[in-house]
This record gives structure tokens, C-alpha cells and sequence, in this order.
């Protein structure tokens, strides 16, 4: 389970996964994050996914329940919400947070007054990606980082085909600038739900905590027919 033990038994097999982990980080992503766990281990796997504040990343995170309180805690340290590298889309305390150099789309965006549907989510957070990479003349591979937080609340809105087609449209747009989305969907790995998204989504990420330990987790990438050992979150 903890970070000492290797990945897999086969060198080989590292270095296939390393080998596709930096295509994806070339190519674009789109990651599903599973597991049943706590909002703070969601949070801690958005802070890695987002990438750390060394580098220039443009991150865009969209809360369909989380709410504000929680923003923050999804950003590396050093990176807040209302950053001009950041772009908020808070549905759940009907609030967003953009760089000021895009203040002009506010007029454009719908209020988010409860009852914005997935078309508007799309939208948002596709003027927030055209944004980013408009004004950075294109942006670089895995400049972008996209987080989804949760896909349960979608579900419960939305029949399960509307949100399929939100999906692939979102992700498709993030492969667009080679950006990395990963989408929380914290539920048991094996549900029947998981399955049915998982064809839509690059590798999962399962994420789990056992008896107040720190968090672990594992990758399942169904191009490689592979699955990880635990390793420390």
C-alpha cells in the first residue's frame, strides 16, 4: 500500500507506464477519479492533478457541489481561486471568479442563479479554456488543468446520456489545447456507474483512505490492460 512498494513487478511494465503517462501529458487527458473518500482526499488529489505553483499553469475548476469554502483547498499552495491564472465556476454558492483581463465575457456568461444546465457548464468552461489559450497565443502541453468536482451531481440532475455528451464535448475541447482534465467521481471503483463512464476518460484514478491512514491511491489504464499497486497519495 505505501509508497515504497513499486508500481508494478516488471521494470518493463514502468516504463510503458511512464512512457504513456508523458504521452498523455503531451497529447492531452481527460482522468476519472474514483473511490469512495472523504471531500479533503478529493481536494488533495486536485492539488497534485493541478500541478504544483512552479510552473505556469492556467487551471480552471468547476464546483457543481463543493461550494466556495472548499475552492482553495484544490489549488497547490500559493495558488487561490481568484489568481489570474484561475478561472471558478462555483454552481453550488452561485459564484465564479476570473482573471480581470476576461471581465468583458462576464456580460456574456449566463447568471448562475440555480439554473444553469449542462449546456451552460459547457459553455463556461469553454470560454474559460478559449480564454487561457487565445491570450497565451496557445497554450504549452499540460498547461491547462481542468478539474470537474463532482460528476455525482451531474448525474443526479441529468439523464445519464446528456451528461455522457457533456463529457465527450468537454474533453474533447481539453485534448484541443493538450490540456489535463480529471473529473471526481467518488464512488466504489467497481460501481455500475464507473463502468459506464469509464470508455469516455483516458485512466482512472482510484483513490482510497483505510482505517485514518494517509491516503493512497492507483491507476487503471485500460489502454495498457494495467492497474497499479497502492501507492502514497
Amino acid at each position: 500500500m505505501k509508497g515504497d512498494l513499486p508500481l508494478f513487478r516488471d521494470k518493463e511494465d514502468v516504463y510503458a507506464f511512464r512512457e504513456h503517462l508523458e504521452a498523455l501529458r503531451q497529447s492531452g487527458s481527460n482522468l476519472l477519479v474514483t473511490g469512495e473518500v472523504s471531500q479533503c482526499v478529493t481536494n488533495r488529489a486536485s492539488r497534485t492533478l493541478f500541478g504544483d505553483d512552479m510552473n505556469d499553469r492556467k487551471r480552471v475548476l468547476a464546483l457543481t457541489d463543493a461550494g466556495i469554502a472548499t475552492a482553495d483547498e484544490h489549488f497547490p499552495k500559493n495558488v487561490s481561486y481568484d489568481d489570474s491564472s484561475v478561472w471558478l465556476i462555483d454552481r453550488g454558492n452561485r459564484r465564479r471568479a476570473m482573471p480581470e483581463a476576461a471581465s468583458s465575457f462576464g456580460d456574456e456568461l449566463p447568471p448562475l442563479d440555480g439554473h444553469n444546465g449542462l449546456h451552460e457548464l459547457r459553455e463556461e468552461i469553454v470560454t474559460a479554456i478559449g480564454f487561457y489559450d487565445d491570450d497565451a497565443g496557445g497554450v504549452s502541453p499540460a498547461e491547462l488543468r481542468l478539474c470537474v468536482d463532482s460528476l455525482n451531481y451531474l448525474v443526479d440532475e441529468h439523464r445519464l446520456p446528456a451528461v455522457k455528451r457533456f463529457l465527450r464535448s468537454v474533453g474533447a475541447i481539453t485534448k484541443g489545447v493538450r490540456g489535463m482534465a480529471h473529473y471526481h467521481l467518488p464512488m466504489p471503483d467497481d460501481a455500475d456507474l464507473v463502468a459506464k463512464l469509464s470508455p469516455l476518460f483516458d485512466a482512472r484514478i482510484e483513490l482510497r483512505q483505510q482505517n485514518g491512514d494517509d491516503p493512497d491511491h492507483r491507476w487503471h489504464v485500460p489502454e495498457l490492460g494495467t492497474t497499479t499497486a497502492w501507492v502514497d497519495l
